[in-house]
């Protein structure tokens, strides 16, 4: 007994958020009689009916099932959206999935990613409670399960992934991590990313390499020609949005007005801007060396939580450069924000406050386009590739 109520001690500010945020549905409901009502309150922009982004995959399936093509017949969908995932969710069809499943896929969708916050963060003084406790009952996070978006499900599996594959010898971990990678690209493409966590090998960068190109050749297998459609169904949003897109937009909106037609016209201007600033900050990384611990922990790829952040800041980044992500996908710097609270935890200083306070206040963004916010945006991505740069660069073995 003394035993559990140690383990179960680090995830108190966790639940207790999950709890508190399910408590506060409950009154919401009740005042206001429905649950999108009660989102709302929780200044949750709900739609009706709920998961929303959980019924853009099951009512493709019906289109599907009525022998139509969801990613250009737009009827089926209650918003009517064209289909924008990878095939591979539209399988779900031999296993019985309709849009009847909807609400039952959402609430897994919402159980899955609950179970994988309160597994990977823990908190242990009052100062990391409390960011544990904001991180977990945040807008973005909230957003997530509101529209019951499938980043929660590849959350967890990375998140649950990683934990078992460490428990593993490295040979095999090796391998496990790297079909891993594979699965999730083909289910969301951003995952592809997530090949950085192979650095701290001998031959790391041949197994980055080998990596992608086997999760690059997966997703073309399984999506094919679907691909560009995918790309082309993403809409491009500046509000409740984070990306180079909205950045850049709200920026030039605020400075230089003359640019703003640039990057409303001009899809690549918005990820070729991005690429210079994810450029300087891996320079700034690189010339950091040893200098960066002062502000930010090493990236101990030997961890599962180490290896977790590098994955989720990758994925982070490639998610920003891509042009504009809704904001629910912000739930991946919850991985990075696990290991920021360990260190805040276990070393003894507060190097590590700032960078969690920063990615705090990007997880509690308006969704509206707004200036200050996509500044925060900005500068989370730009220390995210300074962390990486100085990792990839300046620490590996």
């Amino acid at each position: 007994m003394q035993n559990f109520a140690c383990l179960l001690r680090p995830k108190v500010a966790a639940i207790s958020a999950i709890v508190l945020v399910v408590l506060a549905l409950g009154v919401g409901v009740h005042m206001r009689g429905s649950l999108p009502r009660a989102w709302k309150m929780l200044h949750i922009p709900a739609n009706t009916p709920l998961f929303a982004d959980t019924r853009g995959i099951t009512h493709a399936i019906d289109c599907v099932r009525h022998g139509q093509d969801p990613y250009t017949v737009s009827t089926f969908d209650p918003w009517h959206r064209l289909y924008n995932y990878p095939p591979v969710w539209l399988m779900a069809r031999h296993l019985g999935v309709t849009s009847r499943s909807s609400d039952l896929i959402g609430l897994l969708f919402a159980i899955a990613a609950i179970s994988a916050y309160i597994f990977l963060l823990n908190a242990r003084t009052f100062l990391t409670q409390a960011i544990v406790f904001l991180a977990v009952a945040s807008r973005c996070v909230l957003l997530s399960i509101e529209r019951g978006n499938s980043d929660q499900i590849v959350f967890f599996l990375l998140v649950f992934g990683f934990f078992l594959a460490w428990l593993l010898k490295p040979p095999l971990r090796s391998r496990i991590v790297g079909a891993l990678i594979a699965i999730l690209t083909v289910l969301k493409v951003y995952p592809i990313a997530a090949a950085t966590v192979f650095l701290h090998h001998r031959r790391g960068w041949r197994r980055i390499l080998t990596t992608t190109l086997v999760a690059a050749t997966a997703l073309l297998l399984t999506s094919g020609s679907r691909l560009a459609q995918v790309i082309a169904n993403t809409p491009r949003n500046p509000d409740i949005s984070f990306g180079t897109f909205p950045f850049f937009y709200a920026l030039s909106r605020h400075t230089v007005h003359a640019l703003a037609p640039l990057v409303l016209d001009h899809r690549l201007a918005s990820p070729i801007g991005a690429f210079l600033l994810g450029g300087i900050g891996i320079l700034l990384g690189m010339r950091a060396g040893d200098r960066i611990d002062r502000f930010l922990p090493a990236l101990d790829l030997t961890q599962p939580r180490g290896a977790i952040a590098t994955a989720c800041l990758s994925i982070f980044c490639l998610a920003f450069i891509a042009g504009a992500s809704f904001d629910y996908r912000l739930i991946y710097l919850t991985g990075a924000l696990a290991w920021l609270v360990e260190d805040l935890d276990h070393s003894g200083t507060k190097r590590s406050l700032a960078a969690t306070l920063l990615i705090l206040v990007l997880l509690w963004k308006p969704f509206w386009l707004s200036f200050t916010g996509e500044l925060v945006d900005g500068m989370v991505f730009l220390m995210s590739m300074a962390w990486l740069g100085n990792a990839l660069f300046c620490t590996q073995k």
